[in-house]
């Protein structure tokens, strides 16, 4: 939106809005900067459409009485969701392995500190979301008012956020019941925050939207969905003997040894880990059953369950690859689609093979195998970003042609803007002597003959060729010679008015494009006379051995 251009002039902002004063000014200058709307956030950049309307929302920002909201497009809010993208992937991770292998075996002072880090980070971060604004899509505004930002937040993740972050391990741990008492299980009110995932992805999403990488970001949120349910399933195999020990009414069931996980001789964490991520990997892919058949409710449960998720899954991954490859080769089908056209129509107009091959081979040299409609693309976009498209793909045609090397760049726009490219296949022929002509070529890339109007083969051009000047230097003026494709060429024609419009009658490449027109007219009649002496002198010697022979 704002491009690379830096303005060296003051905001008008800085005018409007007072700087802090005092021995504390350049802490709340720097807080003001970094809590206001930024200009290089990739949303204010994606929602905003000028320069002007950033800077009418930065003074706005400022100037609000409730001085403490922070900007959702915010410098201190981007890189507070960069650290929540890394809080929320060590949570999903750690939260359900703690839940299912470390508290329900009460080790929970082993994990003391990373808990108590992970419990602040998230602290912060609803204190964060109750003094931070947000931007309404449906009425393109934000919203910067502190009751009307809590009243959403409750309504959306605030209970889920308090509850999930109570440590309440701490809480339970002076409990004298067994490990296996059902006051423990309030351990797993945590787990809720696994209903943040989809904050998770949409912040990994932002990201990726930032480079452009679409497919990308599929595929690794993928990837990353597929690793989570792993691991999430992994813990809920280890404790699902536990929980169904105690059914309806607080029932124990009696045998220890009807549990399917606890009746293993693994004892260590790493060695349960283990073995449940096998088994759910089995059963995720339906290869077996990890080892163990099952029999108890328990286990018949997470095996079905991870059954279905598992075809779920797969399914979901096919669709996707047939949905990346068909976004990726969706100009290649458009084109089979246009080739199946072209054929059709061969067999309905009856023409010979070899005119079938030719309007092949002109398909697949215009369109290098992949359908576009240029015309269309190129209307839709501005008339400065068009010109710098248009000169960047005639780039070699302007670093090859002579007569373009010395030419102002608005000049040089201005032709490169005004040409129209056209393909030739080998044969063909570009232009005929004889014929009135109102334009010129350029030769972008292949190799052509040029003809006398008797066929007398004058010379060849190549790459950074030029031909056909002289009917811009004249009106009505039939052309000297014929020019003939030798292999596919791609050139580009010059009409003669666009060329007036371009080039002063007066200016340097006027005179240069005349010289070099004279000069090939003179050359192609000096050929021409020669080989028209040489064909004459020819016949007169060929009658006269005809008279010989019949006498």
């Amino acid at each position: 939106m704002f491009g690379t251009h830096r303005c060296e002039l003051t905001r008008r902002s800085d005018f409007i809005i007072s700087k802090p004063k005092g021995e504390l000014a350049p802490i709340k200058s720097l807080l003001r900067s970094w809590s206001t709307i930024s200009e290089n956030h990739p949303k204010c950049q994606k929602y905003l459409i000028s320069f002007a309307v950033a800077n009418k929302e930065k003074i706005r920002h400022e100037s609000h009485k409730q001085w403490w909201i922070v900007h959702p497009f915010s410098k201190m809010r981007l890189f507070w969701e960069m650290v929540m993208v890394v809080l929320y992937f060590f949570q999903f991770t750690l939260i359900p392995f703690m839940m299912c292998f470390v508290i329900i075996e009460h080790q929970t002072r082993n994990f003391f500190v990373l808990n108590l880090i992970m419990s602040i980070f998230s602290w912060i971060d609803i204190l964060g979301n109750c003094i931070t604004g947000y931007y309404d899509r449906e009425k393109d505004e934000f919203v910067m008012d502190q009751v009307t930002i809590l009243k959403r937040y409750s309504k959306r993740y605030m209970l889920v956020d308090i509850t999930s972050t109570i440590v309440y391990d701490y809480l339970t741990l002076w409990s004298t019941l067994s490990p296996s008492g059902p006051l423990v299980y309030i351990n797993m009110i945590p787990l809720l925050r696994l209903s943040r995932y989809f904050t998770f992805r949409l912040y990994i999403q932002q990201f990726f939207q930032n480079y452009g990488e679409d497919i990308s970001c599929h595929m690794f949120l993928t990837l990353l969905l597929y690793t989570f349910i792993v691991h999430w399933f992994t813990c809920l195999c280890n404790i699902t003997p536990r929980i169904m020990r105690y059914k309806i009414y607080n029932e124990v069931i009696s045998q220890e040894s009807e549990t399917w996980l606890l009746s293993l001789r693994f004892k260590g964490i790493a060695q349960r880990y283990q073995r449940a991520l096998f088994i759910v990997l089995e059963n995720f892919t339906a290869s077996g059953y990890g080892g163990l058949q099952p029999q108890t409710e328990g286990h018949i449960a997470v095996c079905t369950i991870l059954m279905v998720l598992g075809r779920l899954f797969e399914s979901y991954i096919i669709v996707m690859l047939l949905q990346i490859v068909a976004e990726r080769k969706a100009s290649a089908s458009k084109y089979e689609q246009i080739v199946n056209q072209l054929s059709a129509f061969v067999r309905q107009k009856q023409l010979p093979p070899y005119m079938k091959q030719r309007l092949l081979a002109y398909y697949h040299y215009r369109f290098r195998d992949s359908y576009f409609r240029e015309n269309k693309i190129l209307s839709n976009l501005s008339a400065s970003l068009r010109e710098e498209v248009i000169l960047h793909s005639c780039r070699r045609l302007v670093e090859n042609v002579e007569i373009f090397q010395d030419l102002p760049k608005h000049t040089l726009t201005q032709i490169v803007a005004n040409l129209k490219p056209e393909l030739y296949l080998a044969k063909d022929m570009i232009i005929k002597a004889g014929m009135q002509g109102d334009c010129m070529f350029f030769l972008s890339s292949g190799t052509v003959a040029i003809l006398t109007p008797t066929g007398k083969e004058v010379c060849f051009l190549e790459d950074g060729a030029h031909f056909g000047e002289v009917a811009l230097l004249v009106q009505d003026q039939r052309r000297v010679a014929s020019v003939v494709a030798v292999e596919v060429c791609e050139v580009y024609r010059l009409d003669r008015k666009d060329f007036r419009k371009c080039i002063a009658v007066h200016s340097d490449l006027f005179s240069k494009i005349e010289r070099i027109a004279t000069e090939r007219m003179l050359r192609t009649s000096h050929i021409e006379e020669q080989h028209k002496r040489f064909w004459l002198h020819a016949k007169a010697l060929k009658k006269e051995f005809d008279i010989n022979t019949l006498k």
